[in-house]
């Protein structure tokens, strides 16, 4: 009733979502630090050893030591010292680097960007009985249908389809942090998070769910924005929708969204289906 009421749609906290585990992972790394000097030392054999140029930043340190450790490397190889016991110590910075970086993403994300995401979720169908079950209030209420309108530049012309995943995905992982060492590919911490928007664990596979989402709300737990006429396509009532409900809702509707289409969910009786007619 809010939706057809008020013409606005609520993007909520992921805080509080049914589901603990969204946009709540560990900011964890799926390997071990402690590698990365083995790591750097082979990439580094791999950039010096091959036949084309190696795309790193040439006045970048890193960069420099590639383009150096390349120019010798047919006569010497990679040079002892770097091979040797105490190199390989010297390369603990670059474990300190890294577990540094992962304690101040974590800062940063739990005290600065998760208290102000807002989400907005949308399901590819609506005749899903679990979704009805789940999110309807037991068939009991309703659904609406947005269109996507990219020539209006609405919200939902930039959702995303949620990625469903036996596992939550790493804060990035060996390769990209050690290409971002030696210049190769920069990690973009501030999109990192994005990494977390757009996935939920493969139980939840069943929502077909797409999203959009905005940062730094300063609201307690939700934001409300306006939808347009143009955006409101269907309302789909519950099979065991109320009649009075679904009389009051329907009046609200026809007064701010007189284009909208109206359906009234039924139970097929020789399946496990819902069907819809005009309402």
């Amino acid at each position: 009733m809010i939706v057809a009421e008020s013409q606005t749609v609520r993007y909520s906290s992921p805080a509080t979502f049914n589901d603990p585990f969204e946009f709540q992972s560990g900011l964890h790394f799926d390997f071990n630090p402690d590698s990365i000097p083995s790591e750097f030392l082979r990439r580094l054999e791999e950039l010096a050893s091959s036949s084309t140029l190696p795309a790193v930043d040439p006045t970048d340190p890193w960069g420099k030591l590639v383009f150096l450790v390349r120019s010798n490397y047919a006569t010497q190889g990679i040079p002892m010292p770097l091979r040797t016991e105490r190199g390989i110590e010297a390369f603990q910075v670059l474990i300190d680097v890294l577990r540094d970086t992962q304690r101040r993403y974590q800062e940063h994300w739990w005290t600065t960007l998760f208290p102000g995401i807002r989400v907005f979720c949308v399901s590819e169908v609506s005749n899903s009985p679990l979704m009805w079950a789940h999110y309807a209030k037991n068939h009991t209420g309703v659904v609406y249908e947005f269109w996507s309108l990219p020539e209006e530049d609405n919200a939902l012309s930039v959702a995303q389809p949620v990625e469903y995943l036996e596992a939550p995905p790493s804060f990035f992982s060996e390769t990209e942090f050690v290409d971002d060492l030696l210049s190769i590919k920069r990690i973009d911490l501030k999109s990192l998070y994005r990494r977390y928007a757009y996935c939920k664990s493969a139980h939840w596979r069943y929502e077909q769910e797409w999203r959009v989402w905005h940062p730094l709300s300063q609201t307690k737990d939700h934001d409300y924005i306006q939808v347009r006429q143009s955006e409101f396509k269907a309302a789909y009532f519950g099979c065991r929708m109320a009649s009075d409900a679904r009389e009051s809702i329907k009046l609200a509707l026809r007064q701010n969204f007189p284009a909208v289409q109206l359906f009234q969910a039924h139970r097929e009786p020789s399946s496990y289906e819902l069907s819809f007619t005009a309402a």
